[in-house]
């Protein structure tokens, strides 16, 4: 039960122990009743999916800068950020950010969540190397998951236009390696979530460190699809619960460690939800 600031970073050092040397986590924080690192998309069907990305596209560029029409992956990052409902889960490399978001809300059953986002990847069955963190957007792999994750299309009609593209494009492979990249992609599963850097566009992901996680064809928590793919937890995921009735005090060592509603979103709104916090805290 994490009861301060040094006891989450003591567990995390613990379990960093874990697995393998230099692996650099990701962190989540969650509080409420519902299911535990479940997309919110699960709640609606695909119509209702389809309704939320492309409105979203059509109507984000009016109040701030957007991507260009065709870079789905970016719009998904924008859509995710800004609590448009989709596969995706937002992420971040602060494990006290991550602290911020389980309680700032002071909701009951807060809690972290650690990932070996590198980890996933590969039981997922994206091969990655060390500079390769966790996962480049140019694969066919990554491919598959971004158009699901945007149009929710039929998984084999995908992965016909994904080997077709191989042909039409061969990028320095020989036949050989095309055939066999297009016998792999047959055999891809995207039962099994995948973890993407974020591209970040604007203050908001930058102050928060921002990364995703992303569903593929199956919508259940993460922990349940893991271990539904006969899966040891603690390969890839830990779970932190936090004691609710120290909110206030874990509030005031974050910001004395400099994080705060400010410092999280920076702006203007946000800066006076900290100019309060100090009034009221003199």
């Amino acid at each position: 039960m994490i009861r301060s600031v040094t006891d989450l970073i003591s567990i995390i050092k613990e379990d960093l122990n874990r697995w393998a040397e230099g692996t650099r986590p990701w962190f989540r924080g969650e509080s409420g009743d519902e299911a535990s690192l479940r997309p919110k998309i699960a709640n609606y069907d695909y119509n209702q999916e389809n309704y939320f990305l492309q409105s979203f596209r059509r109507k984000a560029g009016g109040l701030t800068n957007v991507p260009p029409r065709d870079h789905i992956d970016m719009w998904l990052f924008l859509a995710q950020h800004y609590r448009v409902p989709t596969r995706l889960l937002d992420w971040t490399e602060g494990a006290l950010h991550a602290l911020y978001f389980a309680i700032n809300r002071r909701k009951k059953n807060p809690r972290i969540y650690m990932l070996n986002a590198r980890r996933l990847n590969e039981l997922a069955g994206a091969k990655t190397y060390q500079l390769n963190y966790p996962l480049t957007f140019d694969t066919p792999f990554s491919t598959i998951y971004i158009q699901l994750a945007w149009q929710n299309r039929d998984l084999q009609k995908i992965k016909r236009y994904i080997k077709e593209r191989l042909q039409q494009f061969p990028q320095n492979r020989t036949q050989e390696q095309i055939e066999k990249e297009q016998e792999a992609i047959d055999d891809l599963s995207v039962k099994i979530p995948i973890a993407f850097p974020a591209t970040y566009q604007d203050q908001r992901m930058i102050a928060q460190r921002s990364c995703f996680t992303i569903h593929g064809e199956e919508l259940a928590a993460m922990p349940d699809i893991l271990e539904g793919s006969g899966i040891n937890l603690s390969e890839c995921l830990f779970e932190y619960k936090i004691d609710a009735d120290q909110i206030n005090s874990l509030l005031n060592e974050l910001y004395l460690l400099g994080v705060s509603a400010a410092t999280i979103f920076p702006d203007l709104d946000h800066l006076a939800d900290d100019l309060s916090y100090d009034v009221n805290n003199l």
